[in-house]
């Protein structure tokens, strides 16, 4: 198992940057984490965004899963 994790602590303006930068990156092919490419597949990926509440705390998460086949 491998865990790749980038941290960041902005505004809303910022986040919304983010997101076009991993929009590119995706529609180019060109996605890494801390310097590693991520090689997604062209079909079958599963995509979830979720927003959790509780107590004063929110948290919106964006994902994307698939199996690699390569394995």
């Amino acid at each position: 198992m491998m865990r790749l994790e980038e941290e960041f602590v902005g505004r809303r303006l910022q986040y919304a940057e983010l997101l076009k930068r991993v929009a590119a990156q995706l529609e180019e092919d060109n996605f890494s984490v801390r310097g590693k490419k991520i090689d997604f597949p062209d079909e079958d990926m599963e995509y979830k965004i979720s927003h959790k509440s509780a107590f004063g705390e929110n948290k919106l998460t964006i994902s994307i899963e698939w199996i690699d086949e390569q394995v």
